[in-house]
């Protein structure tokens, strides 16, 4: 690494010699002087210096502007399930007795549509008891729970509260109404 800089000096100050030598101007009428080769000469070397330096923060650049990217597709995506929809009624907590029905429910991730979640899942949740779902891990128990608090809509079949398709419903007023512990 050393000898390439050397040479670089090297090749640097002959170039400048020749300019000096060969009285080239550079400008109408002024020639190259010592001062003005070693300034430029200077300019050059530490000049690269610094664009050197800067070479391990491109990768941070590169990687930020991949990010910010991706961020920004995210925020401009709009979603499919819009919060206050029109034509979407308002419920209060003392509106609900809370039985939840699952009706021929079907289920897949968007980016994992060749997986299928749910399949004909079909299951009524009584108000007022409690009720566990336990399987093996990918067998839908999470599932199930986004679809409910309205993350995700089924593909097929339809998800009810009191009768009424949880669709039908505010997302706001209906989110501000159930609560899920796990």
């Amino acid at each position: 690494m050393f000898g390439s800089f050397f040479c670089l000096y090297a090749y640097a100050f002959y170039f400048g010699g020749v300019l000096r030598w060969n009285k080239v101007e550079s400008s109408p009428g002024e020639v190259y002087t010592g001062g003005k080769i070693i300034g430029v000469l200077f300019c050059v070397v530490f000049g690269a210096m610094m664009a050197g330096g800067m070479a391990p923060h491109l990768k941070a650049i590169a990687e930020g502007r991949i990010a910010g990217r991706i961020a920004y597709e995210a925020i401009d995506t709009i979603p499919k399930i819009k919060v206050n929809e029109p034509g979407t009624r308002h419920i209060k907590s003392s509106d609900i007795t809370g039985r939840i029905v699952f009706k021929d429910v079907h289920f897949t991730y968007p980016s994992r549509p060749d997986v299928p979640v749910l399949k004909g899942f079909s299951e009524t949740f009584e108000e007022g008891k409690t009720t566990a779902l336990v399987g093996p891990s990918g067998s839908g128990k999470s599932t199930i729970i986004q679809m409910l608090e309205r993350f995700y809509d089924p593909q097929q079949g339809i998800i009810e509260l009191d009768d009424t398709n949880i669709k039908e419903l505010n997302l706001t007023s209906y989110r501000s109404t159930i609560g899920y512990v796990s």
